[in-house]
Formats: structure tokens, C-alpha cells, sequence
């Protein structure tokens, strides 16, 4: 028999390297893992998840479609509602989660079916819960409950309007613009641009017709986004890998006629087949969404 432990961690890990390869993740790719030679599930369709090589729960889920309501995430935080009380146990296993600081992982879906894709946050920690509001609090921080914000362990117990005022210099620290925060914040936005924006561009690339999903990106128009509270799909355009490269280069410009310009540096060191790859598409149209209000910005880019 495996060690929960080792489970744990392993899946742990396992969903970080996911993660590092995709800016949501396709559902796919998170149903399970290997580890020891098993098949070890990682979620279900929705809510809290426990598979059953461990005693208690491995991961949460929050579906863009569930009956349940799960708060907009207020700096690293996220308020996630009980399941119901026929399936109370859930809920308890993952109060017990709480009180041991057991490290668990977050499933938040930004794309519908067909085709479902995740933003991973892993390792996360039930910092608390309120049992009269029916809600657990979940830092997606990826810190240890030692190094972040947490209620003090002999009360576990929260009164929610607490959580949202800050009780100490670490507290506002730690709900201000932090770092932490700001790259929670700025995963989620990024993976719901890319799905506004794949959406609109009919999930091709708009310079050379690719409709590889995976392969695909959002590039943003202008360089150093912040996330915004609202999507805006033509701060952003679909491309490639390569095309997404060669922009952010600025070897591929696009001027207010939406025509597409090549321009290699004089050092540009290459094979004839990938320079080809790129001057093939020199004096072409964008390929663009049927909206023109979605069209890309053009400032700047002429």
C-alpha cells in the first residue's frame, strides 16, 4: 500500500508540472495520475473530492455551472459553500483537513463544455469555516498557513464579515496588493482572456490558420497587462507558439489595416525553413473575428 503522504505530495507535484505547461488546463490532463505503479484519481465532476487510496479529501472543484456559490476570490481567498447535508461527511473531512493543515488541491474551471479547462492552484489550505454561513475559506496562496494569514488553531470557527477586515499589520499585508495576490489574480484573468480571445478567433491563429487548442495563445496587444475587472477581447489576439513569439519580438507587426509585416533582424540566425515559416505571411490579412469590436487594438502597432 502506497503512503497517503507520498500520494499527496506526488499529485501535488504532478499538477505543478501540468500547470507550468498549460495556462488552464484541460480537463484531460487532471483526471488522474500514476504513482507506485497505480492509478490514482485527482477530482470529480465537482465539489470536494477524496480518492480512495487516502483517508481524507485531496481536492476541490469549483465548475462554472454548480448549484453551489463560490465568492469571487478576494485577495488569495476564496469562500467555498458546504456540500449539502447528505453529504455531510465531505464537509467534515475537509474541516479535518483544516485542523491538520493537510495541503490540498483547487480545480476552478474557466471554460465550459465541450472541452473543460482548469486553473490549478496547488498546494491550498482550509484556513476555516463558518458553520452557521455553510462556507469553508480556502487560501490559494500556495504558502503554509504559517506563512500567510490564518484563524488561530484553538478556534477554528469563523465569523465571516472577520475575514473581510483586516485585525493586524500582517492581515492588510497580506489582503493588500502583494505579491501572492497579485499572481493569484493575474493566473485567473490570463486564463480567462486566453478563452474569451481563443473564442472569438474561433479558436485558430490568426496569422497562419493553426486550430491546435494547446498550441494556441492570447497574446496581449499592449506589453505589461494587469489584469482587468472586465475581459476585453480586443486588448488580446489569437496566435500560435511561434507567431506569439515572433510578436512580442516585434519580428510580426500588424498595421491599422490589419496587414501583417515580417521584419528580421540583420543576425537573425535561422534555418531557410523557419524563415520561411515566418516571411510566408508577410503582406497577409489578420484573420479576424466576425465582431469587428473585437478586433485588435492597432495603436501603436503601425
Amino acid at each position: 500500500m502506497l503512503d497517503e503522504t507520498r500520494i499527496r505530495l506526488e499529485a501535488i507535484h504532478y499538477v505543478r508540472d501540468l500547470r507550468e505547461r498549460w495556462v488552464a488546463v484541460p480537463a484531460s490532463e487532471v483526471q488522474q495520475f500514476t504513482t507506485g505503479g497505480e492509478r490514482v484519481f485527482l477530482k470529480g465532476q465537482q465539489g470536494i473530492f477524496k480518492p480512495a487510496e487516502l483517508t481524507d479529501p485531496l481536492s476541490v472543484t469549483s465548475t462554472i455551472d454548480s448549484p453551489y456559490t463560490d465568492d469571487p476570490i478576494e485577495g488569495s481567498r476564496v469562500l467555498y459553500d458546504f456540500l449539502p447535508a447528505t453529504r455531510e461527511f465531505e464537509n467534515v473531512g475537509l474541516k479535518r483537513c483544516a485542523d491538520s493543515e493537510v495541503p490540498l488541491i483547487y480545480f476552478l474551471q474557466v471554460k465550459r463544455r465541450p472541452g473543460p479547462e482548469y486553473v490549478v492552484f496547488a498546494p491550498v489550505y482550509v484556513v476555516g469555516w463558518d458553520d452557521v454561513a455553510r462556507r469553508f475559506l480556502i487560501d490559494l496562496s500556495e504558502q503554509k498557513p504559517g506563512e500567510v494569514v490564518s484563524p488561530p488553531p484553538v478556534t477554528r470557527q469563523l465569523t465571516l464579515p472577520a475575514i473581510r477586515t483586516p485585525q493586524s499589520p500582517m492581515e492588510i499585508r497580506e489582503l493588500s496588493k502583494s505579491y501572492v495576490v497579485t499572481t493569484v489574480q493575474r493566473r485567473l484573468y490570463h486564463a480567462r482572456f486566453r478563452n474569451a480571445v481563443l473564442k472569438a478567433y474561433r479558436e485558430r491563429c490568426a496569422v497562419c490558420g493553426l486550430r491546435l487548442r494547446p498550441l494556441l495563445d492570447a497574446a496581449f496587444v499592449a506589453p505589461d497587462h494587469d489584469p482587468q475587472p472586465v475581459i476585453a477581447v480586443n486588448e488580446g489576439i489569437a496566435l500560435c507558439a511561434t507567431h506569439h513569439r515572433a510578436f512580442d519580438a516585434r519580428i510580426l507587426r500588424y498595421d491599422s489595416e490589419y496587414t501583417i509585416h515580417i521584419e528580421l533582424p540583420d543576425r537573425f540566425h535561422a534555418a531557410q525553413g523557419e524563415r520561411d515559416m515566418l516571411l510566408a505571411f508577410d503582406g497577409r490579412k489578420l484573420d479576424l473575428p466576425e465582431d469587428q469590436d473585437l478586433w485588435p487594438k492597432t495603436r501603436g502597432l503601425a
